[in-house]
């Protein structure tokens, strides 16, 4: 007589919708869908290379399941063409209708663009909304002819802690976190009995954060990840392939709707005190340099990102 297999197959067979699944969180979300038995799990992004990049290397990672992966490009910056894009890439996703989705996880995001406040103006205000949360929305429109009804199906949306714990130069991305909150909630009503929540991420280690010292040299690369570090309470940077697990739980579960799902490793609990700072920053100097000093040169990669204040991460 066999085991009983009550909690492992809740995703075997489904169909996964991952867009921004070419790189980073989202692609890790492709990956656990993957072993989590999805029957297809297709993936999106703005460059089409990309996108058949991915797909490569997921195949080559999963070559007995290559047959259920595939990918197709959305751009969502492309604020002229952007619901005809999403119509697009849900006719593509579903082979124009012949097939439902059972979840959607919405990743993709572009460098965020701090800004102080003399500094906005309508279109910066406009274009910092328009890939996280115009088409956001955009997407819950069309999403409800392309996904299957019922508590079993969900879309997941991702956001960013700065509504939370709000930095200088950030009010524009803080409003842009704060409304992936209040959306799903009222989409939660909207689309019930599907399912719709959002991942609140800290920081990643994904490509965009990496590119944060491409230009950086060594001493100034260890400078930022020691002070992004110093800020958790895990005292690790979050791993894609740990959050991934985030938007996993948000299909599994089928209770989950209207809310926020925190994986931040810490970092909104953890109080980083003055004198600890000035202790960590000061292992980073060897010159003599008072604590004080230490402090702005570790703080100094960030600097250049965030206009000479301090920096947040969507």
């Amino acid at each position: 007589m066999a085991d009983q297999v009550k909690y492992g197959s809740k995703l075997e067979g489904s169909r996964v919708l991952v867009i921004g699944g070419s790189a980073g969180v989202g692609y890790a979300v492709a990956e656990a869908s993957i072993e989590q038995g999805a029957g297809a799990v297709i993936i999106s992004s703005s460059d089409a290379a990309r996108v058949q990049a991915s797909i490569a290397r997921l195949r080559s990672s999963y070559p007995l399941k290559a047959s259920r992966i595939s990918g197709f490009a959305c751009n969502l910056s492309q604020e002229d063409v952007l619901e005809e894009n999403i119509v697009a890439l849900f006719n593509a996703a579903t082979s124009n209708g012949a097939y439902k989705l059972d979840h959607i996880a919405y990743t993709a995001g572009d460098a965020p663009v701090p800004k102080a406040l003399e500094n906005i103006d309508l279109a910066y205000i406009r274009n910092s909304f328009l890939v996280r949360s115009f088409a956001a929305i955009l997407l819950a429109k069309h999403a409800v002819k392309h996904i299957a009804p019922g508590p079993a199906s969900s879309i997941t949306f991702t956001s960013g802690t700065a509504e939370l714990r709000p930095v200088p130069n950030w009010p524009i991305l803080t409003m842009v976190t704060g409304s992936l909150r209040s959306l799903v909630r009222a989409l939660a009503l909207d689309l019930k009995p599907v399912r719709v929540n959002v991942v609140t991420l800290g920081v990643v280690n994904t490509e965009t954060f990496q590119s944060f010292w491409l230009t950086k040299a060594p001493e100034e690369k260890e400078r930022l990840v020691a002070l992004t570090t110093a800020q958790t309470a895990t005292g690790a940077i979050g791993k894609p392939e740990d959050v991934a697990e985030a938007y996993i739980y948000c299909m599994r579960d089928h209770n989950v709707t209207g809310t926020s799902i925190d994986t931040n490793s810490g970092q909104l609990v953890f109080n980083l005190s003055r004198m600890n700072l000035e202790v960590l920053f000061m292992k980073h100097t060897k010159d003599g340099a008072t604590p004080s000093m230490a402090v702005a040169r570790l703080c100094s990669p960030y600097y250049d990102l965030v206009e000479k204040e301090a920096v947040g991460f969507l």
